[in-house]
């Protein structure tokens, strides 16, 4: 029985437990909806009858969240110990709650800022990925100010968990029975466990293992609608002793082969040309950003952002679509520069980065090449240094090589267009032939730009469209000062985008537009101009890059080689899953469920599955999707991203 004193619901210990995590798990229920105003335009196909699934897995998640934030609470309030009756031990126990609960309200909080960046829950691989920023304390209270508006919706959340838990008081037993107390307690020890147990697993009846988020996927139509059945606190959770990946068997070994293989043979014509190549990697450059791929946008009206990189479009080997593997910048280099994608997690984050490779760099460096990577950020910073090195690369320059903080952006590095002076003269400097690969940094949130050209550059619905308008003319000076240098009429250049960022179009805001990024090949003898239909990746640059010089062998690449004489027309990538675009359709496979197809041409927004209609369309590519997958977890797990010994 509960009674009210002083405006609190005084109850005994075990009702008081179930009523705390109770208004916990509500809280962290709740913050679903916020999380979803915040992020509303990324749900664009979300329908009303869509909510019931989503808010009953949502919940499933949650209970699950909920028993791992409070095992320890549970289980010391729940002791067969009198002490938990004295007040010091209730203002102990009622700290850990707050803290454990109020972090967990935190980090869900936080995403709803940090999501459109990544279209993913974050997970505990987030730490490793900033594990080498020297300024990470800036890079936090940097972000915090500009997206200060989810930190009213925090306290609010921390308020009502704060008085939810006050509000209920516990009443200690009239007299101390021991029999009875301990015979209490003890078998409380038995109840909760089964209960958090079956919390953490799902349910209490049939799953014998926590449920992981994948399952998450069996409460939505659309794979893109997966993070509000979601929560952070339990993906945290559940990457922190993350469980690689596993052996596929959708396909014998050697019937998977006749399927896809990411053996590649260059059998090109001409003989090998030791021209310069400079890959230039930008910063959160999506495409939407860009006139040249968008001259139908606004019937006609649209201009872009980039006057220097539409103008270097027009006369450059241009494939109409362009597409990143994932939406971090290091899901980007292990693709660009090895042929690797990304997957459930950033190849960098798996303990696969150490097996042995075949990358751009080590085959050039092979045929006497200089080989170099320039990063303006903190050397180390994302880990590129380390993994640089594992490509085979000699030469790396960061921040540190740079050596002239004037220029240092307060946030991430050196802004573009002084680093890229730093890069011309470097280059100039290196013996030919040379392999180098920049990073941008400046086209970043906090999306700033340097004192001098504030209000220079359009400004557009966002904040990234004045540092993106910036950015490119950094290029453009770039390439003003090269041009006159002997070797420039010897190189051939690579500009694609590490990934999409935040976006405004309907059309940018799907499975096709979150991912899509320019992919584009610039030689100034103009040999290459050409503009053709299709679908390219990132992993298809080092295939691309060797066969356009005349490379001959069987290489290692995901990608295929598209200056071939007929190059397939398909690219995957990782959107909550794994998803093949072919010619004009995007394919979506499910876990134990019926895939979704779209055809992106006559349906930009995605919002008609065709599935149905095209059954014999759909059972190719998802078995083709399926081979993808098999030799990218298998391949990764057994060691085997080398072509056969010569």
């Amino acid at each position: 029985m509960s009674k009210l004193v002083h405006n609190k619901v005084v109850v005994d210990q075990y009702t008081a437990i179930v009523l705390r995590v109770g208004w916990a798990l509500l809280l962290l229920w709740l913050t679903r909806f916020a999380f979803f105003l915040f992020n509303h335009t990324a749900f664009q196909s979300l329908q009303p009858s869509d909510w019931g699934p989503i808010l009953w897995g949502g919940l499933r998640f949650d209970i699950a969240a909920v028993c791992y934030i409070n095992s320890l609470y549970v289980l010391l309030q729940a002791a067969p110990l009198q002490i938990r009756y004295h007040q010091q031990f209730q203002r102990f126990t009622r700290g850990i709650f707050i803290c454990t609960n109020g972090l967990a309200l935190l980090v869900n909080c936080a995403d709803m800022v940090y999501f459109p960046f990544t279209l993913r829950r974050t997970t505990a691989t987030v730490v490793r990925e900033f594990a080498n920023e020297e300024n990470l304390g800036t890079i936090l209270t940097t972000s915090a100010w500009h997206y200060w508006y989810f930190i009213p919706v925090f306290i609010v959340l921390l308020l009502l968990l704060i008085i939810g838990y006050n509000r209920i008081a516990v009443r200690p037993p009239a007299s101390f029975r021991p029999l009875a107390f301990y015979t209490g307690s003890v078998g409380m020890l038995l109840v909760f466990p089964f209960f958090m147990i079956g919390g953490i697993r799902g349910d209490w009846r049939y799953s014998t293992r926590p449920i992981t988020m994948s399952n998450a996927g069996q409460y939505v139509k659309n794979p893109g609608d997966i993070p509000l059945v979601l929560n952070t606190p339990f993906c945290i959770i559940r990457t922190i002793r993350q469980q690689f990946y596993k052996e596929d068997q959708f396909y014998s070994n050697s019937q998977v082969e006749t399927i896809y293989s990411p053996l590649l043979k260059l059998n090109t014509k001409q003989s090998f040309k030791a021209e310069n190549v400079v890959i230039l990697v930008l910063e959160s450059f999506g495409r939407e950003s860009i006139g040249f791929y968008n001259r139908e946008l606004n019937n006609g009206a649209y201009k872009g952002y980039t006057p220097f990189l539409d103008s270097l479009l027009s006369k450059s080997y241009v494939i109409e679509n362009g597409f990143a593997a994932g939406r971090k910048s290091i899901d980007a280099l292990p693709a660009v520069l090895a042929g690797i994608p990304s997957g459930e997690l950033p190849f960098v984050l798996t303990p696969y980065v150490s097996n042995r490779i075949q990358s751009l760099p080590q085959l050039l460096k092979e045929r006497g090449y200089h080989t170099s990577f320039f990063h303006g950020a903190p050397n180390g910073s994302m880990g590129f240094k380390a993994l640089v090195n594992l490509l085979g690369v000699e030469h790396y320059y960061g921040k540190d090589e740079y050596n002239n903080d004037n220029d240092f952006d307060g946030t991430w590095g050196i802004w573009d267009e002084p680093f890229l002076r730093f890069f011309a003269n470097q280059l100039d400097s290196f013996p030919e032939p040379f392999q180098s690969t920049l990073f941008s940094v400046s086209s970043h949130e906090p999306f700033e730009v340097p004192a001098k050209y504030k209000n220079v550059f359009p400004k557009g619905e966002h904040p990234i469209r004045e540092v993106t308008g910036y950015s490119d003319y950094a290029l453009r000076k770039f390439f003003d000062q090269i041009r006159k240098k002997p070797w420039f009429k010897r190189t051939l250049f690579v500009i694609t985008a590490d990934h999409a960022s935040i976006s405004y179009h309907p059309t940018y805001q799907t499975a096709w537009g979150n991912m899509a990024i320019p992919i584009f090949f610039y030689h100034p003898s103009d040999s290459l101009q050409a503009y053709l239909p299709g679908n390219v990746q990132q992993t298809d640059i080092m295939p691309s890059v060797l066969g356009y010089l005349g490379y001959k062998g069987t290489i290692f690449s995901f990608g295929k080689n598209v200056f071939a004489d007929r190059p397939s027309d398909w690219v995957v990538n990782y959107y909550g899953g794994f998803q093949l675009i072919q010619n004009q359709y995007l394919y979506q496979r499910r876990e134990n469920q019926a895939g979704i197809l779209y055809n992106f041409k006559k349906d930009p927004l995605l919002r008609h599955n065709i599935a149905d209609q095209e059954k014999q369309r759909v059972l190719e590519m998802d078995g083709k999707l399926k081979a993808f997958v098999q030799q990218y977890h298998n391949r990764l797990i057994r060691n085997q991203l080398l072509p056969p010994a010569r």
